[in-house]
């Protein structure tokens, strides 16, 4: 039986709920923690990102300059000097930089055409009446080294030149030395850069001669501002040596007193042993006499070397340095 709606009432119909997804619901707790990672991620990569790019303006930027002092100011334009406390320390300089100051500038005559064979005499010196005077060239091989201060001081009390054929490793250590030896007035040769003795047998090997002498040439004149004009070959080894001393232009030279002082020990008892063997040269008109101031201790060389000297000046020699005209 159907029901009748009573009067003054509507009737009510059944509410319709929509078919599909419920309604959407923001959930703003987790919106906030998304939010903040997202900005804290931001942050990283940002930081990153400055650093990337302060590391790389570091590392094409190019370096300071640790040695050179800022040049002054021109005097018209310069500013008082400042007080010690706010001036830059000054760069040190060490004592190899300091010695190697002179310019490599040759301001020493060329050298004259190289002999065309081994040279054992010393140079010609005319005296009186264009007589022809005896003369002894003193020789040093292998310096410098740790005695060759006192054999200068021995050659320039007595007055007497002296010809120093040099190892080139030695020479560019001690520049200062050379200075020295070239201020006294004595000669400087060329002795090979590593003072490397190749066998009687094989002989030079041009390309290792080549450049044995070359490095050596470059040492003296850094050091002196002059070129080398003498060579003296290393044990005495003339094979092969011949054709590159000459290419070089440097005259080779030889000995003809070996006194063998590099053989003395270390102390003064051998001198008479050095002096005697020097004094075979009394004998020769022209002698050339080897002896060493460097490869070691050459105390019985310096203490021998005032009585070589008396012994030829007593018998009229004339001491000469083989960079003399002959």
């Amino acid at each position: 039986m159907a029901s009748t709606p009573q009067p003054g009432r509507t009737p009510k119909t059944k509410q319709r709920v929509p078919v599909g997804r419920p309604p959407l619901r923001v959930r703003w707790d987790r919106v906030n923690v998304l939010v903040a990672l997202m900005i804290v991620l931001v942050t990283v990569l940002v930081h990153a990102l400055v650093v990337a790019i302060r590391d790389n303006l570091a590392a094409v930027a190019p370096p300071p300059a640790a040695t050179n002092v800022p040049k002054a100011p021109p005097a018209a334009t310069q500013a008082p000097e400042a007080p010690a406390a706010t001036q830059p320390p000054e760069v040190p300089s060490t004592p190899t930089q300091a010695a190697a100051a002179p310019p490599e500038v040759n301001t020493h005559p060329a050298c004259p055409s190289p002999a065309s064979g081994a040279i054992r005499t010393a140079p010609v010196r005319h005296g009186p009446a264009d007589q022809l005077q005896r003369t002894v060239a003193l020789t040093f091989d292998d310096g410098p080294g740790p005695s060759t201060p006192e054999v200068l001081d021995v050659l320039q009390q007595h007055g007497v030149p002296a010809t120093f054929f040099v190892v080139g490793r030695n020479a560019a250590a001690e520049p200062e030395m050379l200075q020295r030896i070239v201020a006294e007035g004595h000669a400087l040769g060329n002795h090979t850069w590593s003072h490397h003795i190749p066998s009687a047998k094989a002989g030079w090997k041009v390309s290792t001669l080549n450049r044995e002498i070359e490095r050596t040439r470059r040492a003296i004149l850094n050091a002196t501002g002059r070129e080398p004009c003498l060579f003296r070959p290393p044990g005495g080894i003339t094979k092969g040596a011949r054709a590159v001393t000459r290419e070089a232009g440097l005259s080779m030279i030889m000995w003809s007193v070996d006194t063998r002082d590099w053989s003395a020990p270390p102390n003064k008892e051998f001198a008479p042993v050095i002096r005697s063997r020097a004094a075979t040269g009394l004998k020769e008109e022209r002698p050339v006499i080897l002896l060493h101031d460097g490869a070691g201790n050459q105390a019985a060389t310096v203490a021998a070397l005032p009585a070589i000297i008396n012994d030829y000046r007593s018998h009229g020699y004339q001491f000469v340095s083989l960079a003399e005209p002959r």
